[in-house]
């Protein structure tokens, strides 16, 4: 009897910490979310870059299947779980990542777009190589500069910083410190 009831506590634990873990993640996309909804309207007062995640909505619409893995969980692991209510997770869960998916795709093609008509190009040399890093978008098309993926954190950073100073330095003056933070990291590792 001892054995079971050590076996019924670490399930306890591990579905609590499960749940508290989703949870987590669903307001973690929550808070990314109304980043990216106001990071895109105010682009007109975005001075250097942005960064735009493909995910973050399509995130959103599916984070309720954390809420409801949570659900399913623990009315397994603590009571009875109906099948009809598995059998609707996952009717539901079907249609969450179906309509995740559509958002993703539509946004692929508008997105580009409405954020070009503002005034900023697509810089990838900027970006993490990472499949589901952010997109940069660059105010002026000189501060992507063809080598700028050798510093493209310091680049970035530095861009964090100016904009957090509150400082306005000419397109020459952003463009001389990228092209010093080229000279140091080629001085460096060459």
């Amino acid at each position: 009897m001892p054995q079971r009831s050590e076996n019924f506590e670490r399930k306890k634990g591990l579905a609590i910490f499960l749940s508290l873990v989703m949870l987590a993640m669903t307001a973690g996309y929550a808070f990314f979310a109304a980043e990216f909804i106001q990071q895109l309207s105010s682009l007109d007062v975005q001075a250097f870059y942005l960064r735009l995640s493909m995910m973050v909505i399509p995130g959103l619409i599916a984070s309720p299947i954390f809420l409801l893995s949570i659900y399913i969980m623990l009315r397994r692991h603590f009571g009875h779980l109906p099948e009809r209510h598995f059998a609707l997770w996952v009717k539901v869960s079907l249609l969450l990542l179906a309509l995740a998916f559509i958002v993703r795709i539509t946004s692929g093609f508008w997105l580009p777009g409405y954020v070009a008509a503002h005034g900023f190009t697509h810089c990838s040399k900027l970006e993490n190589p990472s499949p589901f890093a952010s997109q940069v978008w660059v105010r002026q098309p000189q501060y992507c500069h063809e080598l700028s993926y050798l510093v493209n954190v310091e680049v970035l950073e530095w861009f964090d910083e100016q904009q957090a100073a509150g400082a306005k330095p000419s397109n020459d003056e952003v463009i001389a410190q990228i092209e010093l933070l080229i000279a140091e990291h080629k001085q460096r590792y060459q």
